[in-house]
């Protein structure tokens, strides 16, 4: 038995060895690695990688390839050029932090792609410029003067759709995620005490929201507009929010927002759901726009699950 054992062993510890091989070869022609600290002779290889992150994206770009950052920490601004996907090894082993505190750590280009890292102490941990399409999968971004996450405008179509999905978003002095009108997915998200807002989005805007959790916020949890929107609120949950769960404006143009799927609201320290108007807009058009599954669930809210019509300035 201790033979067999140890031919096991020696047949387990081959394939590893081959498969590690097998990993830096094909991870080679897809890949220009980084690591923190490196000091030697440096070319974008598993074995003689770079030691900032921008440099990696440049030569990434120029030799048509992606980037894979090692564990570390970086001090630097990145931006991420178009077609250039970056993947960390772990949002616990990967630290981004702003060299430049005026400046975004993380600008995203066009059909680009950035997992698995922490972003913190910039300006917005992450901007993503005007019209760019991009996926921002399991980021922590924390700690940031501005948005976490700031999205300019786009056009609404899935050419332009910003991703947001997996990702902990927390303590940044404005909102966690502030999106200027354009198309968004915000999925599988813990977006948590920031100092305004957990979510805001602009009027025009088209997004489904789907199973975040968004709590502890100093503002309100989400803030939208109903008009010229098209927005889908899918199994959140809204809770302890200083202000309201869910804030939703008229101003004067119907559109449609629904919240469904046993959305939650509770414990938040003023609505469940606020709705303020500030143009004429009549009970029919608030009835054809803003749309509460009798499935949602309100619970200890402190002034009441759902707010009359407030006529705001």
């Amino acid at each position: 038995m201790k033979r067999r054992n140890i031919f096991l062993g020696g047949i387990f510890a081959l394939a590893v060895l081959l498969a590690g091989a097998w990993f830096s070869a094909v991870a080679s022609d897809d890949f220009v690695f980084v690591k923190a600290g490196y000091s030697g002779k440096e070319d974008g290889s598993y074995s003689k990688p770079f030691n900032k992150i921008q440099e990696a994206i440049d030569e990434a770009r120029d030799q048509d390839k992606d980037v894979f950052i090692r564990k570390g920490k970086y001090k630097e601004n990145i931006e991420i050029w178009e077609d250039v996907e970056v993947h960390g090894s772990g949002m616990d082993k990967v630290e981004i932090i702003a060299e430049d505190d005026d400046e975004p750590v993380v600008t995203m280009n066009d059909d680009t792609y950035l997992k698995e890292v922490t972003v913190k102490e910039g300006e917005y941990g992450i901007l993503v410029e005007d019209d760019a399409k991009v996926q921002i999968r399991k980021v922590r971004v924390f700690d940031n003067e501005k948005d976490g996450i700031k999205a300019e405008k786009g056009e609404t179509s899935n050419e332009y759709l910003v991703e947001i999905y997996e990702c902990l978003i927390g303590y940044n002095e404005w909102n966690g995620i502030y999106m200027e009108e354009r198309k968004s997915s915000i999925k599988d998200n813990e977006i948590f005490e920031n100092e305004k807002d957990g979510v805001e989005l602009e009027d025009d805007s088209e997004a489904i929201l789907e199973n975040n959790r968004i709590k502890d916020n100093d503002g309100v949890g989400l803030r939208l507009t109903i008009d010229e929107s098209e927005i889908y609120l899918k199994d959140n949950t809204f809770r302890d929010n200083d202000k309201s769960g869910l804030e939703i404006r008229a101003e004067g143009e119907e559109g449609i927002v629904k919240v469904y799927d046993e959305s939650k609201f509770y414990k938040n320290d003023k609505y469940g759901i606020v709705r303020l108007q500030e143009a004429p807009f009549t009970a029919d058009q608030w009835n054809r726009s803003f749309i509460v599954d009798s499935d949602t669930i309100f619970w200890d809210n402190e002034i009441a699950p759902y707010s009359h019509i407030i006529r705001v300035d």
